[in-house]
């Protein structure tokens, strides 16, 4: 039996799970799937190896509507997206479908049978597919600026440059050089390089706890995060709450 490889980027855990069950209820084949909770996420597991296919949220916590497949399909042409999004956002579906989607469908009124059929003939369209032609050679950088304040005593802050922040894997690693101690609550503030509908320039606040300090590096849990633009204004909530995740 044939084992596929799909890209999930999503914001919604319940809407997730939904597409997952449908998808996977009398899938001809085992499925790998690999989950990212942003753009910016995604287009990293893109830059690290190739996708069978990729199921991708239209409006995501840094990305916007038809924006999100342009991304998507610059790091990896060849790869088929299936979009998602919700009922009221059907029209972005359907130009997302004349820009280049495979196909999509909205979480409101999805069908597991057209879901597995649409998955079928993108995974049969692409299955002549090699790695080398699916990558490009866009690169976001890696290095990102980040700011830190401790928000319990001793109180202190700080700045860094990270190469490690990930939204799904809810954690982050950066160097300090404060005393940190594990468990310390910090709120940290990073640059992010994905930019809301390729212009508005973002960064990501984010809460949580000290986990571990190794030769100087810290890790730290994301509990909580918000995007802002970096003029501090919040993003609206359309088409970007996750469940689960309690806005700072």
């Amino acid at each position: 039996m044939r084992e596929y490889s799909i890209l999930f980027i999503r914001t919604e855990e319940e809407s997730a799970r939904k597409v997952e069950a449908a998808l996977e209820d009398g899938f001809e084949g085992t499925i790998e799937w690999v989950r990212a909770d942003a753009l910016f996420d995604g287009l990293r597991a893109l830059q690290e190896r190739t996708f069978d296919l990729i199921f991708s949220d239209l409006f995501l916590s840094d990305s916007k509507g038809l924006n999100t497949l342009r991304d998507l399909k610059k790091e990896s042409p060849q790869a088929p997206v299936i979009a998602l999004c919700h009922a009221d956002a059907r029209d972005t579906g359907v130009t997302a479908v004349r820009k280049g989607a495979h196909d999509f469908f909205c979480y409101e009124d999805l069908d597991a049978e057209n879901l597995r059929r649409s998955a079928g003939l993108a995974l049969a369209a692409d299955s002549g597919g090699s790695g080398a032609n699916r990558r490009t050679n866009a690169r976001f950088p890696c290095r990102l600026a980040v700011s830190y304040t401790a928000l319990e005593h001793p109180f202190f802050s700080g700045h860094a440059t990270s190469e490690t922040v990930n939204i799904s894997s809810k954690g982050m690693l950066f160097p300090v050089s404060e005393p940190l101690q594990a468990g310390q609550l910090l709120q940290v503030s990073v640059d992010w390089p994905a930019r809301l509908e390729n212009e508005v320039a973002l960064k990501l606040v984010a809460e949580g706890r000290v986990i571990r300090i190794i030769d100087g590096q810290a890790a730290v849990r994301i509990d909580k995060y918000e995007f802002r633009t970096r003029k501090n204004k919040p993003l609206p909530a359309t088409g970007t709450a996750v469940p689960g995740q309690r806005n700072l």
